[in-house]
């Protein structure tokens, strides 16, 4: 039988963080009629079990962007959303040994023993779910709670922010981690200059009389159930706009990935040390 062992905590309310053990955060939203499922996360254990454990509300399944550490449950629901932008980009389904690779590369990083087992958990997609197209300014009407979508292209072209109205929180998928990735250049799939998405997270930031707080897909930049930290949105948005200037801090630092082969320092653009950017020089500014 397939795990059910993920963390899940109710730190707003109605508003659930499930911990896919360190891999990535999934979401799920709960109204007096309907719920929203707010990305997939790599697919470990019965993702879909658990969430019909926490409600009998019948829910829609919403993916932040076309990743597979978002996109690698999908496979045990029948319908998801998504940006058309991220459709041809990105597996879909990932493979499993895709998924597999992953979870070990979280397993190693993290040095930590996790309740489930590859063989078991990490498995083929029962079936390929119908994708309907995620558009800018799409709402969720929950009943008593809307959510709202914004297309916010960097981290992928196809990036989904969203924010809830009743908790006055800004959920932004991998549009605003802690680092930024903007290692692609012009030509390569999937590529958005460090411009465009500096431009496109800068719109979200002036959103903000919409909301209080920020939370990312992955915890480990934050306390499970907490948001980012203040500064984190708008030191990038400066950062993008210095590195388009040729003004930009840079600082040396450790790789934060730890992959086998990665270079163990990389270059970053960064006002503070504890957000920053990884960009191409090449990729900078808008072709």
């Amino acid at each position: 039988m397939k795990t059910r062992k993920m963390p899940w905590f109710e730190f707003a309310p109605d508003t659930y963080e499930i911990d896919e053990f360190d891999c990535a955060s999934i979401f799920l939203f709960v109204g007096t009629e309907r719920a929203l499922l707010l990305d997939t996360g790599i697919g470990i254990g019965d993702l879909k079990g658990l969430v019909e454990e926490i409600t009998d509300k019948p829910y829609d399944v919403v993916l932040t962007h076309g990743h597979r550490d978002h996109t690698g449950g999908a496979g045990w629901f029948d319908t998801v959303y998504l940006n058309r932008k991220d459709y041809e980009l990105y597996p879909f389904p990932p493979t499993v040994e895709q998924r597999r690779d992953y979870a070990r590369m979280i397993r190693t990083r993290e040095h930590k023993y996790y309740p489930y087992k590859e063989e078991v958990d990490i498995v083929e997609w029962p079936k390929i779910p119908e994708r309907k197209p995620l558009e800018d300014g799409q709402v969720f009407d929950l009943g008593g709670r809307t959510l709202t979508f914004y297309e916010c292209g960097g981290h992928t072209p196809g990036e989904m922010v969203v924010i809830d109205d009743k908790n006055r929180i800004l959920f932004c998928g991998d549009a605003c981690n802690n680092h930024l990735l903007f290692r692609l250049g012009p030509g390569e799939p999937g590529f958005i200059s460090t411009e465009e998405a500096g431009e496109n997270l800068e719109r979200i930031w002036n959103m903000k009389d919409r909301y209080d707080i920020v939370m990312n897909s992955h915890h480990d930049y934050r306390a499970v159930g907490g948001p980012i930290a203040p500064t984190v949105m708008p030191n990038a948005i400066q950062c993008c706009k210095d590195l388009v200037a040729g003004t930009p801090h840079l600082m040396q630092i450790d790789n934060p990935l730890k992959l086998e082969g990665a270079d163990p320092t990389i270059t970053v653009a960064s006002l503070d040390g504890i957000s920053w950017v990884v960009f191409n020089p090449e990729g900078i500014h808008r072709v």
